[in-house]
């Protein structure tokens, strides 16, 4: 699900930069303990800007969701589209996903 956001020339850059900050706080201290104001500081910005983007904390979490999950469907199509034995490209598959993710 996409939410809406305003319209803006850098919106889209802007949501990038929101993701990358709370996927790296996410893995550091966990996205139970990551807040909305963890993140906008790390960008020098306000909460309440951050929430011009995201309506939520949980839509900021499902959007990096969204991203890992397209992005493994992505490496599991590549390696299945392949002319190799199953086994080889079931090992290939995991160690590819291990490393994505």
């Amino acid at each position: 699900m996409d939410y809406p956001v305003r319209p803006g020339a850098n919106t889209e850059n802007m949501r990038a930069r929101i993701l990358k900050v709370a996927k790296e706080h996410f893995r550091r201290i966990g996205h139970q303990k990551t807040s909305a104001a963890d993140i906008a500081s790390e960008l020098g910005m306000s909460r309440a800007n951050v929430y011009r983007f995201f309506p939520s904390r949980d839509a900021i979490k499902e959007s990096i969701c969204r991203r890992v999950l397209n992005g493994t469907a992505e490496v599991a199509l590549t390696i299945a589209r392949r002319s190799a034995p199953p086994s080889e490209k079931l090992e290939e598959l995991l160690t590819a996903v291990h490393h994505h993710n």
